[in-house]
Order: C-alpha cells, then structure tokens, then sequence
C-alpha cells in the first residue's frame, strides 16, 4: 500500500473481505486500506458469483491472479505509452534542432508539415 499517513507509523485498520474480518498494520491512511479492501472483496465476490461452488482459497487465488494481470497490463501499457512519447519528443527536437538551423528547409521537414515542396 502506497498512500503513507501523514502522521507515519503503523495502523490497524478493520477491514472485511468476503464476509472475513482483518485487522490490516500499515502505514497507508486508513481511508486507502479500506479502498484497497472494498476493491478486492468486490472482484472476489464477482468471482464467488461466477462460480459459486469454489470454496474460498481458490477464489483468494483466482482473484489474486486476476488482480495481478491487471496490474501488469497497466504497467506495459504505460511503458508502451512513455516509449512513445519519448519517441514523439526526440522527434521533435530533432525537427526544432533542425528549424533553428541557418539554410533552407529540407525536403523531408516540409513534408512532415504538409507543405508541398
């Protein structure tokens, strides 16, 4: 858990799971444990719905493993998407590098800006 307290030290915070109560130690704020909790009980009951008869570990596990690939799916895309804006960005300097440059345009600026040549 990430969002720290800004008074720092360790807090048990009540939380329930799929009917379960826990007593989560963190230094995270409260109001962030209980949002972290709300989330994963949700995807776990949604899971329980889905397949009623599997007992609880298998839903814990089910619902972990599907937690995690989200996790992982948002970390490639934004790794995909700072990739790409760093790609776009040296672009860029490349093109201002070259429009402050003494001398005429070249051919391939004046098509990258629409202009014909």
């Amino acid at each position: 858990m990430t969002e720290q307290r800004a008074t720092g030290g360790k807090e048990t915070t009540r939380v329930t799971v799929l009917d379960e109560p826990f007593g989560i130690r963190s230094e995270a704020d409260p109001d962030y444990t209980r949002r972290v909790a709300a989330h994963v009980d949700g995807r776990l009951r949604a899971l329980r719905k889905s397949s009623p008869a599997l007992e609880p570990f298998p839903v814990a596990v089910l619902g972990a493993m599907e937690i995690t690939d989200d996790l992982f799916r948002s970390r490639e895309a934004i790794g995909t998407a700072m990739h790409d804006a760093v790609y776009r960005i040296e672009r860029l300097v490349g093109r201002i590098d070259r429009a402050l440059e003494p001398g005429e345009p070249r051919e391939a600026d004046r098509k990258e800006d629409g202009a014909e040549g």
